[in-house]
């Protein structure tokens, strides 16, 4: 069950989507798809929690009660869903409740205050880490299980929650298609992401900004694409003005644009979390440069060409990966993701998780 979003809406229709599926539409100005940015504010002003009009459902004829009663096992996808774990659980006390943490936002309010300049705008993000702080620890603590991609993670869980009960399951990934060496027409430095979303938008701008001058001044045929949707009119504008540097907007499948890559960055400034885009990239055994946020999460670091901040050793990195160094070390990595992120290795750990919770079921 989920918010009946445009996006919900037209998943729910896709194939493979679960066979029952459960979209909440809810009433007034601040219900689904209306007025996103005043619906942020008041989820960040109540430590980012459940959309309102989501949680006011709940007290409504059409939130789907029996449905949760019958279920063997309730989850929450992203810890924003969370906020519905102590209602639920103060309903159904014995009801095995999981809780799938994509990123901890409290780390990721944190991380916003200290990245800003402007003095509102950190007391703004200060007071959000603290009232999203509040909000996880009561979350976490009504959990049964809490899964979460990294031990760093799961050691952020147990600080604001110490009864709680953090599980690390690493992500899977599906082994999409691998860059063809030498086949491409030109360098290609690819990111992929969501656009819309700030931590992306700022993670463009900066390595357009600091870093992709120094790059395409020593590989002049190079050629920057940020796959994803939702870029804002800001980042167009600086992407049109940028040299060799592209847009695609939302594409159906992401495997042309890595098999065309021939080096994949992860500028990410701020934000929580394991990037699901890094572990993609990996998994496909390109070369990563990625800045400490962008790679976290992830063990080893010897499967990146570099980790680091500094936009001129950013840049220089990327300039070697192009000219092809650290070809073996991608290929190394490559093969230790497939291992670890791959989808055989991520469902034997999701059948053991649940196993312990519903035995009967899964024996």
């Amino acid at each position: 069950m989920a918010p009946s979003t445009t996006a919900n809406r037209d998943a729910a229709t896709r194939p493979g989507a679960p066979p029952e599926v459960v979209l909440i539409e809810g009433t007034g100005l601040l219900r689904a798809g209306r007025a996103k940015l005043l619906t942020d504010l008041a989820s960040a002003w109540r430590g980012s929690d459940a959309q309102g009009f989501f949680r006011r459902a709940t007290a409504t004829p059409e939130w789907p009660w029996q449905l949760i009663a019958d279920a063997d096992v309730v989850e929450f996808q992203w810890s924003e869903m969370a906020s519905l774990a102590p209602l639920i659980r103060a309903r159904f006390p014995e009801k095995p409740l999981v809780i799938v943490a994509h990123d901890v936002i409290t780390q990721r309010w944190n991380r916003a205050a200290g990245a800003t300049k402007n003095p509102l705008a950190r007391t703004a993000y200060s007071v959000a880490a603290r009232r999203s702080a509040t909000r996880e620890h009561a979350d976490f603590s009504a959990a049964d299980r809490i899964v979460v991609f990294s031990e760093k993670d799961a050691a952020l869980v147990r600080e604001l929650a110490p009864a709680a009960h953090p599980v690390v399951v690493a992500p899977g990934f599906r082994l999409g298609s691998t860059p063809a060496e030498g086949s491409e027409e030109e360098p290609v430095v690819l990111f992929t992401g969501a656009l819309g979303r700030p931590d992306n938008d700022r993670a463009v701008r900066w390595f357009l900004q600091k870093v992709w001058p120094r790059v395409i001044e020593q590989v002049g045929d190079a050629r920057f694409v940020a796959a994803g949707s939702g870029p804002g009119r800001g980042l167009r504008r600086l992407v049109a003005k940028s040299h060799r540097a592209e847009l695609t907007g939302f594409v159906p499948s992401l495997d042309p644009y890595y098999a065309a890559a021939r080096v994949f960055v992860a500028p990410v400034l701020t934000g929580a979390g394991v990037k699901f885009k890094t572990v993609d990239a990996l998994v496909r055994g390109l070369p990563i440069v990625a800045t400490p946020v962008g790679a976290e999460g992830i063990e080893r670091e010897d499967v990146f060409v570099g980790v680091t901040d500094d936009p001129v050793r950013f840049a220089d990195l990327v300039v070697a990966a192009l000219r092809g160094a650290h070809a073996e070390r991608a290929a190394a990595g490559g093969q230790w993701a497939a291992e670890v992120y791959g989808m055989d290795a991520f469902g034997r750990r999701v059948r053991a998780l649940y196993g312990q919770l519903m035995p009967d079921r899964l024996a």
